[in-house]
């Protein structure tokens, strides 16, 4: 079952290609990026208004009947996606920040649930604590100027490594504030 498009030009170089999927797809820049990563293609520009993708391309590298397969495969691909409604557009790294901050809050607070019926850290504390500790140290570029790396060494001086699991915790907290952060700031990126 190929996907439904419409090819609006086509000239040696350049494609103009209508295709209607991109009304569910605001994904652009994204888009945009990976059909310019392709070998032989020099630019793309979607325009969401009339639903089309522009490609200039070196048509002795590749072929128009080649992208026009890229763009059945890529569409084809994206329409049985049924996560994208329920899941926000953003990069590898981002979604990645965010499944290791779910794990690390769920590890925290059975941690802090299962506290309550043994007084001394176990296997489960010493996992949050170092989950934490890795969510922390992979996000970011500048590890020791974020909110989070600052707020977990000043809650572990003022806490005390006897609260190990309350740092933790704070710690997370923040980290997971600045990845909510990161998260709008990319949903802006993809409608400018």
């Amino acid at each position: 079952m190929e996907i439904n498009y419409r090819i609006a030009h086509s000239i040696p170089g350049r494609l103009r290609v209508i295709i209607p999927a991109l009304k569910n797809n605001t994904a652009y820049i994204t888009i945009e990026r990976m059909f310019s990563s392709l070998k032989g293609i020099n630019k793309v520009r979607i325009e969401p208004i009339i639903q089309s993708m522009v490609i200039e391309y070196e048509p002795d590298v590749v072929g128009r009947n080649m992208i026009l397969r890229y763009i059945s495969l890529f569409f084809r691909q994206s329409r049985f996606d049924s996560l994208d409604r329920f899941t926000f557009q953003a990069g590898p790294d981002l979604r990645r920040d965010v499944f290791r901050s779910l794990c690390t809050g769920f590890l925290i607070l059975t941690a802090y649930l299962r506290k309550g019926f043994s007084p001394r850290p176990d296997i489960l504390v010493y996992a949050a604590v170092i989950s934490t500790a890795y969510m922390v140290l992979t996000h970011g570029e500048n590890k020791f100027r974020h909110p989070d790396v600052i707020t977990g060494i000043a809650s572990m001086f003022s806490l005390g490594i006897s609260n190990i699991l309350q740092v933790a915790m704070i710690t997370w907290a923040v980290n997971a504030l600045e990845i909510f952060h990161d998260m709008r700031r990319s949903q802006k990126l993809l409608y400018i």
